[in-house]
Protein backbone atom coordinates (compact mmCIF):
# COMPACT_ATOMS: atom_id res chain seq x y z
CA UNK A 1 0.00 0.00 0.00
CA UNK A 2 1.15 3.52 -0.72
CA UNK A 3 0.31 5.98 2.06
CA UNK A 4 0.79 9.73 1.68
CA UNK A 5 2.60 11.45 4.53
CA UNK A 6 3.19 15.11 5.23
CA UNK A 7 6.44 16.30 6.78
CA UNK A 8 7.00 19.65 8.46
CA UNK A 9 10.30 21.13 9.52
CA UNK A 10 10.19 21.95 13.22
CA UNK A 11 12.31 24.85 14.43
CA UNK A 12 15.24 23.51 16.47
CA UNK A 13 13.79 19.98 16.47
CA UNK A 14 14.29 18.46 13.01
CA UNK A 15 11.27 17.13 11.13
CA UNK A 16 7.89 15.73 12.11
CA UNK A 17 5.73 13.49 9.91
CA UNK A 18 2.07 12.47 9.94
CA UNK A 19 0.21 9.80 7.96
CA UNK A 20 -3.22 11.47 7.74
CA UNK A 21 -5.02 8.23 6.83
CA UNK A 22 -3.69 6.27 9.82
CA UNK A 23 -4.79 7.54 13.25
CA UNK A 24 -1.99 7.76 15.82
CA UNK A 25 0.67 7.42 13.11
CA UNK A 26 3.32 10.11 13.44
CA UNK A 27 7.02 10.45 14.16
CA UNK A 28 9.94 12.87 14.21
CA UNK A 29 13.69 12.74 13.54
CA UNK A 30 16.66 15.03 13.00
CA UNK A 31 16.79 14.84 9.19
CA UNK A 32 14.28 14.50 6.37
CA UNK A 33 15.71 11.13 5.28
CA UNK A 34 15.66 9.79 8.84
CA UNK A 35 12.08 11.01 9.27
CA UNK A 36 10.92 9.26 6.09
CA UNK A 37 12.63 6.02 7.12
CA UNK A 38 11.14 6.21 10.60
CA UNK A 39 7.72 6.97 9.11
CA UNK A 40 7.92 3.86 6.93
CA UNK A 41 8.63 1.80 10.05
CA UNK A 42 5.84 3.55 11.97
CA UNK A 43 3.30 2.89 9.20
CA UNK A 44 4.30 -0.78 9.02
CA UNK A 45 3.93 -1.03 12.80
CA UNK A 46 0.50 0.63 12.75
CA UNK A 47 -0.72 -1.67 9.97
CA UNK A 48 0.48 -4.67 11.97
CA UNK A 49 -1.42 -3.41 15.04
CA UNK A 50 -4.58 -3.10 12.95
CA UNK A 51 -4.07 -6.59 11.50
CA UNK A 52 -3.59 -8.15 14.94
CA UNK A 53 -6.73 -6.38 16.18
CA UNK A 54 -8.65 -7.82 13.23
CA UNK A 55 -9.23 -4.41 11.66
CA UNK A 56 -8.85 -3.70 7.97
CA UNK A 57 -6.31 -1.01 7.11
CA UNK A 58 -7.84 2.23 5.90
CA UNK A 59 -7.35 2.94 2.22
CA UNK A 60 -4.69 5.51 1.35
CA UNK A 61 -6.12 8.97 0.73
CA UNK A 62 -5.76 11.12 -2.32
CA UNK A 63 -2.79 13.50 -1.96
CA UNK A 64 -4.55 16.33 -3.80
CA UNK A 65 -7.49 16.11 -1.41
CA UNK A 66 -5.24 15.91 1.65
CA UNK A 67 -3.26 18.95 0.48
CA UNK A 68 -6.44 20.99 0.84
CA UNK A 69 -6.38 20.55 4.62
CA UNK A 70 -5.14 23.79 6.24
CA UNK A 71 -3.24 21.76 8.87
CA UNK A 72 -0.88 20.57 6.15
CA UNK A 73 0.02 23.95 4.63
CA UNK A 74 3.74 24.25 3.85
CA UNK A 75 4.25 20.53 4.37
CA UNK A 76 6.51 18.33 2.27
CA UNK A 77 4.50 15.44 0.80
CA UNK A 78 5.91 11.95 0.30
CA UNK A 79 4.49 8.53 -0.47
CA UNK A 80 5.51 5.66 1.79
CA UNK A 81 5.22 2.29 0.10
CA UNK A 82 4.68 -0.55 2.58
CA UNK A 83 4.09 -4.22 1.94
CA UNK A 84 0.49 -5.03 2.83
CA UNK A 85 1.21 -8.72 3.31
CA UNK A 86 0.54 -10.49 6.59
CA UNK A 87 3.59 -8.97 8.24
CA UNK A 88 4.03 -5.45 6.84
CA UNK A 89 7.59 -4.21 6.45
CA UNK A 90 8.91 -1.03 4.86
CA UNK A 91 9.92 -1.44 1.22
CA UNK A 92 11.01 1.98 0.10
CA UNK A 93 10.22 5.65 0.30
CA UNK A 94 9.64 8.05 -2.56
CA UNK A 95 9.84 11.80 -2.48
Amino acid sequence: MRYPVVVHQIDYAGFGAIAPDLPHCHCHADSLDATLQKMAETIAQRLEELRVAGDAPPPPGDVDTLRGNPAFVDGIWAIIDVDDAESPAPRKTER
